[in-house]
């Protein structure tokens, strides 16, 4: 089941992260790249962690923040070109960004369970 409002909140980090990888471009392109390839994954994870439920929730979560994310974000960017490479760059930045924000959503999953999961204390030895 899709929890939308973590959706959007996975959503908009996408959306503000990709387009302050940006504003970096013109300062340092490793950055830039580094932050664009890091936006879907965060979206997705901060989505997942924040809606919780099974791993297919959170594939599905994450995948659809940061899709939607980072296909926003690609038509903000590139509002000046022509229509096909908007189109384009739009759909592949979709893909992308659903391919690691599934990675993102199961990173977020396995770090919600993890918190979650109790060690029984240890029994003392009994001596017969």
């Amino acid at each position: 089941m899709v929890n939308w409002s973590a959706v959007g909140i996975g959503f908009v980090v996408t959306v503000v992260l990709e387009i302050v990888g940006i504003f970096f471009l013109s300062l340092d392109a490793a950055v830039s790249t580094f932050i664009g390839v890091f936006a879907p994954i965060i979206g997705g994870l901060l989505a997942a962690y924040w809606a919780g439920g099974t791993y297919r929730e959170g594939i599905t979560n994450g995948g659809l923040a940061a899709g939607m994310g980072s296909f926003i974000a690609a038509f903000i960017v590139l509002s000046g070109a022509s229509l096909m490479p908007i189109i384009i760059s739009a759909v592949t930045s979709g893909v992308i960004g659903v391919v690691l924000g599934i990675i993102g959503g199961l990173v977020g999953i396995l770090s919600k369970k993890q918190g979650k999961e109790k060690i029984p204390p240890e029994e003392p030895p009994e001596n017969d």
